[in-house]
């Protein structure tokens, strides 16, 4: 833990893991569990084969740490991609902790090459755009679309997945549209999708969204997913 000497560490425990995170950074949050649900259900309804995942943007790497636990099958490879060098220290840490086998890769996924493709991507974004909103210098990179933008996430998933490989993202509900249109460009068909409320009462605040390269599938609209019940 000597890389954090000028950090302070906190552990979390959740779903029976240990997760240490920067006290000074954007920690995981509700997306992040939501996604790991939303994509451990649907593929475990496809097959238990061995498949090969890459996670855009590991943070803390609550993602993949969480589909290797709840995904059915053994003998999946994963694959973590951080930019944020302390970040990808935490990512690689993390996994150690929990016993999972996980490659982790520092570096700017715009830039990197890979020689094969993989089955699943997965992905909780920066979801604001550079333009809106006053910039937080702890939180820049994980919230704002400073590094990766909406338009190169679609590319570059499309680019990395197998033909009727499979991306899930969660993003902001207002942002439903505009996320749609990019991953339509680039072959990338929403099949599977569930929005979250954090009450009966309110309106969605984020979406899971499942899709597939080179298909036609028709696109379901899961029941959505409400946090707290609301009180009578």
């Amino acid at each position: 833990m000597t890389y954090f000497e000028d950090e302070e560490l906190e552990e979390t425990k959740i779903f029976d893991i240990s997760l240490f995170q920067l006290k000074t950074k954007w920690k995981f949050s509700d997306d992040s569990i939501f996604l790991s649900k939303f994509a451990t259900e649907i593929e475990n309804k496809i097959d238990s084969q061995p498949k090969k995942i890459i996670e855009i943007g590991s943070g803390c790497g609550i993602i993949t740490i969480l589909l290797s636990k709840w995904l059915d099958g053994e003998n999946n490879s994963f694959f973590a991609v951080e930019i944020d060098k302390k970040m990808a220290f935490l990512s690689h840490l993390n996994f150690k902790t929990n016993n999972v086998k996980a490659h982790v890769i520092c570096g700017d996924i715009k830039e990197l090459k890979f020689k094969e493709k993989f089955d699943v991507v997965i992905s909780n974004p920066p979801y604001i755009p550079v333009s809106e909103g006053k910039i937080s210098p702890s939180k820049d990179i994980a919230k704002w679309e400073m590094k990766l933008d909406l338009k190169s996430i679609a590319k570059i998933s499309s680019d990395l997945l197998e033909s009727e490989g499979r991306l899930y993202v969660v993003y902001p509900s207002f942002r439903l549209g505009e996320v749609l249109s990019n991953f339509f460009k680039v072959r990338l068909k929403p099949v599977f999708l569930r929005f979250f409320h954090h009450s009966l009462s309110s309106n969605s605040d984020f979406f899971a969204l499942m899709c597939q390269k080179d298909v036609k599938h028709k696109t379901e609209i899961l029941p959505p997913f409400f946090k707290i019940q609301d009180k009578k």
